[in-house]
This record gives C-alpha cells, structure tokens and sequence, in this order.
C-alpha cells in the first residue's frame, strides 16, 4: 500500500478550476486556460490515481453540473433498440464507489464527489505521453500484480514527466 500519512491530502489541495469548463469531457483532448493546458479525468479509478500521484499543485475541480446519460439497449421481437435516459443517483454512487474502491485498493484517499477534475499537463506534454510513461513504468510488473504495487512506479514515473 501507498503510504500517504505524511502527505497532504492532494484533493483537498485542488484549485478551482480556472475558467470554464468545457461543455465535454475528452481524455486525450488538452483544455488551454490562463493557468496552462490540462486534462479532464475520467470518474475511473484509474485517472483519479494517476491524478493523485502527479502532484497536488496540478489538481483543479469544478462542481459537475452536466446531465450524464447511460446508453441502454433492448433486444426483443423488433429488433434492437437503443436508447440514452438520464443516469440516475444509484448510477453515480455505483460509479463513485468503482473509483472510491479502487484508490482504497491502492493506498490513496477517495476522491470527493460531485466535481469534475483536472490536472495540469506538463509543458509540451499530452495525456498520450502520461499514459506511455506510465505504462512504460510498470511493464515490468507480473500481469497479476496487485494495484498498489504499481504506485512507487508510477509516482515515480509522474515525477519524472512534472519536473521536466
């Protein structure tokens, strides 16, 4: 496990966002803002990891007031049909609680619901260039690893592509 007890929580350091958040969320796509370029987190586990681990001074949020909505397909004698309602309150805690299980799984604090994140991006680097340094990271690590194995390598990893 991570060992996060002398480190400041890095979600109650975020920022506001700087400016107004984009209408849609794009992972790869970089938001330009007074303060730099950043990049929209997806509600994954696995983006709020990679955005606790950076630093905390690259984290911003903003309240979520978009209307999300779930695709639904049906199959019956018609044929298929799809369809988009709104996602509902016990949709968001399912998806919340998928990201809060698995930063408990990894050592790091759960991330406060009802916001959006960013992280600034490092100078001249994308979203693509995280994920590979990442990735390259923990190559080495048997494909059955546990979660929290990976951490020093990608904090590691993280620090590398934040102080350049």
């Amino acid at each position: 496990m991570a060992d996060t007890s002398a480190a400041p929580n890095a979600w109650d350091m975020a920022q506001p966002f700087p400016g107004p958040p984009p209408d849609i969320s794009d992972r790869y796509r970089a938001i330009d803002t007074s303060n730099g370029r950043y990049w929209e987190l997806s509600e994954s586990g696995w983006d709020a990891m990679l955005g606790y681990l950076a630093a905390p001074a690259t984290l911003a949020r903003c309240r979520e007031t978009r209307q999300h909505h779930v695709e639904v397909t049906v199959s019956d004698s018609t044929g298929e049909h799809t369809f988009f309602p709104p996602r509902t309150a016990d949709d968001q805690a399912i998806i919340d609680e998928a990201a809060s299980s698995y930063l408990r799984d990894v050592g790091l604090p759960e991330r406060p619901t009802g916001y959006r994140w960013f992280q600034r991006l490092p100078n001249g680097l994308t979203v693509k260039d995280i994920d590979e340094s990442v990735h390259a990271a923990i190559m080495h690590l048997p494909p059955d690893h546990h979660p929290a194995e990976a951490v020093p390598a990608i904090r590691t990893a993280l620090a590398r592509l934040y102080a350049g």
